[in-house]
């Protein structure tokens, strides 16, 4: 999963805009309807970054991520919620 949302975000221009920017945290959730949301996670300190804008860059190119089953748990499907770390540029 992460080198699939890695590869979806390698054509945008993040790199580009936040050359200082490596990594963004994304949490992941997972619904039990196998719904799945993104969400980037910025450290205290992101004044430095447009969240609002790195926010829309990242629903932009995950809207047709493949489908993905939801957790399950004693035969019913569960909410599941993870941080991923996504590596904009790698030297």
């Amino acid at each position: 999963m992460a080198q699939l949302v890695q590869e979806k975000l390698d054509i945008d221009t993040l790199s580009i805009l936040y050359p200082d920017l490596d990594t963004i945290e994304v949490k992941v959730t997972v619904f039990p309807n196998a719904t799945m949301t993104f969400e980037p996670q910025f450290p205290k300190d992101s004044v430095a970054y447009d969240t609002i804008k790195i926010d829309s860059i990242l629903h932009a190119r995950l809207v047709d991520f493949p489908k993905v089953n939801p957790a399950i748990k004693r035969g019913i499907p569960v909410k599941t919620q993870f941080i991923l770390p996504v590596i904009i540029k790698s030297e």
